[in-house]
């Protein structure tokens, strides 16, 4: 997943307006200082789909000649643990997209965190068409910008419009301007036109992305004019960080947090489970068993071997393969829309790489309003897509609403512990789904999650095309 966004039409029992935040092909030009878009861009000659991360992408220099864009190949790393905890406080807007602070150069903007990207890109003062009311990055007012010396610009086609966006280098820091994590004249993508209709209401909580992928380096076609597109996290030297969406309300936040602590959780690992990440672009795993107690339907012949599972804090709902379809129709069925009988209703249960996860009514029921009046609806999507590791599924923000997640770059692993209603380690000793309610209350089988379906947020590989993904 690239950069991710824009509204997009989908399910019309649900009548969705999806907000996508990854295109589904970008196509990069060099750009001469002096000239227009529309006159001075030569393309880079490749048309990058975000679904095939693995091709090569030619990079056109200013005098002609072509060089071979990098692949992710392996590369000395340094992980360092920032010298205090630091926490990021994230707004919470409908259930459905949590924003934090960000900082370019000394400018504070709110900004989705998203696992599932690779890039930083935000809505810039370069932006011809923007509505000037949401917070945009101004470049004039920094003394630690750098254009790029190629005036690099690319072009992400979306679903539902183009977005062009101009390369540039800034010192960018995670969270406020007062963390001291950070690095020095780092690549990211300034928004210099958008035909995206959720920014141009001015109705966005958000000005861009902070893509926090594992990769060392940004995969060939994402990257830019830097002599080696390292990733943010990469360029940090960040060892760990934690993600965890507080249950409660609709205004119930979630926080990224790293430091010592969440470093020494990494290590010591008490009350976690704990994954390998597989995929090479994504925080992925093997899903190898996947089971709920509905109305007899036989679970046993999914994912077998194996399927493919992301754990993705940029995506609103839980995503299923087309074999699953049966499993959440019938779900979708059994809940009465006055959400009487949630009661009534199974825990999902997944198995990560060994780690079983517990899912209780309350994360896949979402409360929302149609035509003025409350009913419950499964939070629930579709994918089409094969992976290395079979079919996949995405386990999304109602996954990171009940479990206290640490990503771990410098093993490669996802160390994953049941949390509280405000986001703590939850303090029992044992997260087998044979003890699936350890841990759970009352209320994560009696009431649904409210949420509002109009600006939901999912990745466009979804809608790309192509059957096959590489995580």
């Amino acid at each position: 997943m690239a950069s991710r966004w824009v509204g997009h039409a989908m399910s019309t029992s649900l009548c969705l307006l999806l907000l996508v935040l990854q295109p589904i092909a970008a196509t990069k030009f060099v750009q001469d200082g002096n000239s227009a878009l529309s006159n001075g861009r030569r393309s880079f000659r490749a048309t990058v789909s975000a679904v095939d991360l693995a091709s090569k992408v030619a990079v056109a220099e200013k005098d002609g000649s072509l060089q071979k864009g990098s692949t992710n190949e392996a590369v000395d790393q340094e992980f360092t643990t920032p010298s205090k905890d630091y926490s990021i406080e994230l707004s919470n807007h409908f259930n459905v997209q949590y924003s934090g602070r960000f900082t370019i150069g000394d400018q504070e903007l709110p900004m989705i965190y998203d696992t599932g990207s690779f890039e930083v890109l935000v809505l810039s003062t370069k932006c011809t068409n923007c509505v000037k009311t949401l917070s945009m990055y101004d470049y004039k007012k920094s003394h630690s910008f750098r254009e790029s010396p190629s005036h690099v610009v690319a072009e992400h086609a979306f679903v539902s419009g183009d977005v062009v966006t101009a390369e540039g280098f800034e010192t960018l820091r995670l969270g406020g301007r007062d963390s001291a994590v950070d690095a020095n004249d780092m690549t990211f993508w300034m928004v210099q036109k958008h035909e995206l209709k959720f920014w141009k209401t001015g109705n966005a909580i958000f000005s861009g992305i902070v893509g926090l992928s594992h990769v060392k380096r940004i995969p060939d076609g994402f990257g830019g004019d830097a002599a080696e597109d390292r990733s943010l996290l990469e360029e940090m030297h960040l060892d760990a960080f934690a993600l965890c969406y507080q249950r409660g309300g609709l205004n119930s936040p979630g926080w990224l947090k790293f430091g010592p602590s969440i470093s020494a959780m990494s290590r010591d690992r008490r009350g976690f489970q704990s994954v390998d990440v597989s995929g090479d672009s994504h925080w992925a795993t093997k899903l190898s068993k996947f089971k709920v107690d509905l109305d007899g339907i036989d679970t046993s012949s999914l994912c077998r071997p194996s399927c493919g599972a992301l754990i993705d804090s940029g995506t609103s709902l839980l995503t299923f393969p087309r074999s699953a379809s049966h499993i959440t129709e019938a779900l979708k069925r059994k809940v009465k829309s006055d959400c009487s009988n949630l009661d009534e209703l199974p825990t999902l249960f997944f198995e990560l790489d060994g780690a079983e996860v517990v899912l209780p009514p309350r994360a896949y029921i979402f409360k929302v309003t149609e035509n003025g009046s409350p009913a419950c609806r499964g939070a629930f999507m579709k994918v089409d897509k094969e992976s290395q590791f079979g079919e996949v599924f995405i386990l999304g923000m109602p996954f990171l609403r009940y479990y206290f997640t640490v990503f771990d770059r410098a093993n490669k692993q996802v160390h994953i512990a049941r949390s509280t209603e405000d986001c703590k380690v939850a303090p029992h000793p044992s997260l087998l789904a044979t003890n699936a309610t350890v841990g759970l209350t009352s209320a994560d089988f009696a009431e649904a999650t409210s949420a509002d379906l109009g600006s939901v947020i999912f990745p466009a590989w979804l809608k790309a095309p192509g059957d096959f993904l590489r995580l």
